[in-house]
């Protein structure tokens, strides 16, 4: 859950890459990829993380968080 302060900071969320919902930023993490030949991060839900899903040309280790 965010916490108080998350819940009344509007600037403190951010789009799912994955799913596309819109989320606290303290449920999200950064995963590296490629878009167009180009490093990028993208804002993923520990959701969708958890559950697999990687950015294009993703390289690396993705260690899963309690929830």
């Amino acid at each position: 859950m965010p916490s108080e302060k998350a819940k009344d900071n509007k600037a403190l969320v951010a789009t799912c890459a994955a799913c596309n919902k819109t989320q606290s930023t303290e449920l999200m993490v950064s995963l590296a990829g490629r878009e167009n030949g180009r490093s990028q991060q993208f804002a993923v839900c520990i959701t969708c993380a958890d559950n697999g899903w990687r950015p294009p040309g993703f390289n690396g280790v993705y260690t899963f968080r309690p929830r």
